[in-house]
This record gives structure tokens, sequence and C-alpha cells, in this order.
């Protein structure tokens, strides 16, 4: 069994397979997947990965590049 640990499914370079890509992963071994938000808008499609796919979790942050648009507001 695979448990991939830091990964990046909601990119927008998986755009055009993304469902297909991640539906597969099971019958490849993988297993597991935490794919990783690291600024608001990230985290938002991070959780509705983990959401869809009973095996991808979330981790779920801001990096520190991205802070200067972190506020009140977009911390809700």
């Amino acid at each position: 069994m695979i448990f991939e640990t830091h990964a990046h499914y909601d990119d927008d370079r998986f755009d055009g397979d993304r469902d297909t890509l991640l539906a597969s992963m099971p019958e490849r071994g993988i297993k597991r997947i935490i794919n990783v938000g690291a600024s608001i808008a990230s985290t938002k499609t991070t959780l509705a990965l983990a959401e869809k796919y009973d095996f991808v979790y979330a981790a779920v942050g801001v990096h520190p590049s991205d802070v200067e648009d972190l506020n009140e507001e977009t911390y809700q």
C-alpha cells in the first residue's frame, strides 16, 4: 500500500483528468492521499477533494508567501 503524504491534486494542471486520475489511485495501490492546501483558495479545493473521495485527506493552511491576503474576512 502506498500512502501519498504530500499532493496537490487540486492544482489547475489536473483540471482535465482529475476525477479519472483520482478514481484510478486505489487500483494502483495508492490507498491514502494527503492533499495540501497552502492558500485560502487551495484550502477550499483541498477540502472539496477530501469530501468527494474517502481516501483523500486534507492538510490545510496558508503558506508564508500568501499571508498578505490573510485577514479576518478571508480567514472566515
